[in-house]
C-alpha cells in the first residue's frame, strides 16, 4: 500500500514501519517478540479497549513494570 506523506512523496507501509521502529529504538526501546496464550491476549485486548490505547505494547509494558517492581520489593 502506498500513501502520500506530508511532503507529497509516496511511502510504503514497510517504509513507515521501518521508520517507526527506528524512532522507537532511538528512544531506547527494544523490540521483543513473544508467543502468548490466546486467553491472555484476549485479556490484554480488553484492557487495551478499556484504556483507549491503539496497541498492546503500553498494556504489556505496564504489566511487566508492575510485576518486576513487585518482585524486587518482595
Amino acid at each position: 500500500m502506498k500513501r502520500m506523506s506530508r511532503t507529497g512523496s509516496t511511502t510504503t507501509t514497510t517504509q513507515r514501519v521501518v521508520a517507526h521502529r527506528e524512532r522507537r529504538r532511538a528512544a531506547g526501546h527494544v523490540l521483543v517478540n513473544v508467543d502468548l496464550p490466546g486467553d491472555l491476549v484476549e485479556a490484554i485486548d480488553r484492557l487495551k479497549e478499556a484504556h483507549g490505547v491503539r496497541s498492546r505494547a503500553p498494556i504489556i509494558e505496564e504489566a511487566l513494570r508492575f510485576y518486576i517492581e513487585k518482585q524486587q520489593g518482595a
